[in-house]
């Protein structure tokens, strides 16, 4: 087929509205037995069932408007290192199974959604409504996409009123021209008619809040942010800097007004007033965008029919990832009926049984979709992921050897996966998950997260886990500066938290092996070095703990099982001398785990033991002084005789 010029190619998409079917909606079931066509752009796979010249015209559409938002924006708006798929519904019968639900029920008035995901991100719209007119809904959804791979964390009216302000942009038919800034169709009628919220409100509501779940609070809700935006952007100066500079103060833990006043010069009942005024005058002037050259961007696409299996794979990957694992199981399972070697059937139920806790059933699910696709990445990262889980759940008897061969295993798997998608940041932190709990490749961890941070360097978990592995390669002082910003401004209190607990962490191992140093250094010579806790291993030493218990941690050695009534109580005697009671409902809600043949889990009974074992017990810290216990047990993780070198 010719290869048509970008320029041309742009004429087409931009002069011609999409020619969208006529023909009524008729039930779901019915349309999505329409048939199904794909594209693939430099950016963007689309897929729907529409015919394959206006999935063309779509998907030129996109990339147009991404050349042209890439002259307003940094790069790091489009920095989104995961696959972006588009998907085009037939019609509003067939899209609405898969719309947003509130309260169990469909959403009203969507006419299009936008569904991040750590492997796709996800653009879904009906080829009936506005689109029909114009690119509003789509590029509403695409300014999602934007805001998403630039804020990770941003303020609801934020994300909506972006979107809706970026939504009415178009393009001259020579793409020298771009206007941004024109009034949504609804939403001036929408502020004349109703009072506006107060701003405070406006400001802190989210997707959980009462009042977005209702159909007419949630379209002045969409109204006011767009307003706000507005204002901000035209009657504020806040266009692009200003408004990131906001955002970036919100999510480094600042006060609304005070952040408002850093980047807009006025406080909160200044913005307020402002607004109000500003919605009054309704003067929303749009403005105009001039490009010194023409846009260039690349004009290929490649289309092919999409099999029944793979509409249904699609599809059935699209309700993954909006959390209807029921209805996504249903779809999944039927694909890989109709096509059992289909890859993207496979994975996608290997992510689900993942999901769901079935490590083994995903594992054979993920080997299928290797054998039949190797160059899935996505296949490699999961089953990498499955194994190391399905390992974690059956460690009782392994061997040092047996456990060293899965690592290999693991690590090849990732390895591949690296070099498949190199820019795929969940590997990276996979991989260094594994080399951290390996515990004696801290560096080769460290220097994964780096890779991972330049990719994604707005990731919060990433940092913190990178400053983790910095601290167990005693590399303290990177450690503590990496995390301490987190604990003092963090996203969110969680987070804040999170950062706090690490930087103790942190000075807590400084101190221990600054004293073990100490003590190293004032022994005689030829006696024995010290012993260290078992969570902190001498270097080059492997580290059998397994970090998939959340909880406190403790070191020791398991003197007594006590027959409680109700529930049992372990003692566990610890190397600075203390004696902890930890307590458990019933025995076999916490979890035991062996790394030395010496202990059978299954063997484990009340009463005092013979030999006290060393032990790494995960527990729950108790919540009230007055309880004789110091703790609730969760796990408890036998460990070989010389864990202490």
């Amino acid at each position: 087929m010719k290869r048509l010029s970008p320029r041309l190619l742009l004429l087409l998409a931009l002069a011609a509205p999409l020619v969208l079917s006529n023909r009524p909606a008729g039930a779901a079931r019915q349309s999505q037995a329409t048939a199904w066509v794909s594209v693939r752009t430099r950016n963007f796979l689309v897929e729907g069932g529409a015919a394959e010249d206006e999935l063309r015209r779509l998907a030129a559409n996109l990339e147009a408007y991404r050349a042209a938002f890439s002259r307003l924006f940094p790069g790091e708006y489009f920095d989104a290192n995961v696959p972006t798929a588009v998907i085009v519904f037939p019609d509003d019968a067939a899209y609405t199974p898969f719309k947003p639900r509130f309260g169990g029920h469909v959403a009203r008035g969507v006419a299009g959604y936008f569904q991040p995901g750590t492997d796709v991100n996800y653009i879904t719209l009906a080829r009936a409504g506005d689109l029909s007119q114009d690119p509003s809904t789509l590029l509403h959804e695409y300014t999602h996409l934007l805001v998403n791979n630039r804020f990770r964390v941003a303020p609801l009216w934020f994300k909506e009123g972006m979107a809706e302000f970026y939504s009415t942009a178009r393009l001259s038919p020579d793409g020298r021209r771009l206007t941004i800034g024109g009034a949504p169709e609804r939403r001036p009628r929408e502020l004349r008619r109703r009072e506006l919220m107060p701003l405070q409100t406006l400001l802190a509501l989210d997707q959980n809040s009462p009042a977005y779940s209702e159909p007419e609070q949630r379209a002045l809700f969409y109204a006011q942010s767009w307003a706000l935006v507005h204002y901000l952007s035209e009657a504020r100066g806040g266009r692009g800097a200003a408004l990131a500079r906001f955002t970036d103060l919100l999510a480094e833990g600042k006060q609304v007004d005070d952040a408002m006043r850093e980047a807009f010069g006025a406080g909160v009942a200044e913005v307020e007033a402002g607004l109000a005024a500003y919605v009054r005058r309704a003067r929303y002037k749009a403005g105009v965008e001039e490009f010194a050259r023409p846009l260039d961007f690349d004009a290929q696409a490649r289309a092919r029919a999409l099999s029944e299996a793979e509409v249904a794979a699609r599809l059935g990957d699209l309700l993954l990832h909006t959390d209807h694992e029921e209805e996504s199981d249903a779809y999944l399972t039927r694909a890989v009926g109709l096509d059992p070697k289909l890859a993207l059937a496979r994975v996608a139920l290997g992510a689900l049984r993942l999901r769901q806790g079935r490590a083994a059933e995903a594992c054979e699910h993920l080997k299928v979709a290797v054998e039949s696709d190797a160059s899935n990445y996505l296949a490699h990262y999961l089953l990498a992921d499955a194994l190391n889980r399905e390992g974690a759940d059956n460690l009782e008897g392994v061997t040092p050897k047996q456990f060293e061969e899965r690592t290999e295993l693991l690590r090849a798997e990732l390895r591949r996966a690296l070099e498949l998608a190199p820019r795929f940041v969940e590997t990276y932190k996979l991989l260094a998950s594994i080399e951290i709990e390996r515990g004696d490749r801290y560096e080769e961890a460290a220097t994964l997260l780096a890779g991972a941070r330049a990719l994604a360097p707005r990731r919060a978990d990433l940092a913190l886990m990178h400053a983790q592995a910095l601290m167990l390669a005693a590399r303290f002082e990177e450690a503590r500066k990496l995390a301490e910003p987190y604990a003092a401004s963090g996203q969110d209190e969680r987070l804040r938290a999170q950062a706090a607990a690490l930087v103790r962490r942190i000075e807590t191992r400084r101190e221990q092996a600054a004293a073990a140093t100490r003590e190293a250094n004032e022994l005689p010579a030829g006696a024995n070095a010290p012993t260290q806790p078992c969570d902190l291993p001498m270097r080059g030493a492997p580290q059998w703990k397994r970090l998939r218990f959340e909880g406190a941690q403790v070191c020791g050695r398991l003197a007594e099982i006590e027959c409680a009534n109700p529930g049992v109580v372990f003692r566990v005697e610890t190397p600075d001398g203390m004696t902890l009671r930890l307590r458990a409902e019933d025995m076999r809600r916490v979890r035991f785990v062996t790394y030395t043949t010496e202990v059978k889990t299954g063997t484990v009974s009340c009463g005092p033991r013979e030999r006290a074992d060393h032990v790494l017990v995960t527990y729950r810290s108790r919540r009230d002084d007055k309880q004789p216990f110091d703790g609730e047990a969760l796990a408890v993780e036998f460990i070989p005789d010389n864990w202490n070198p």
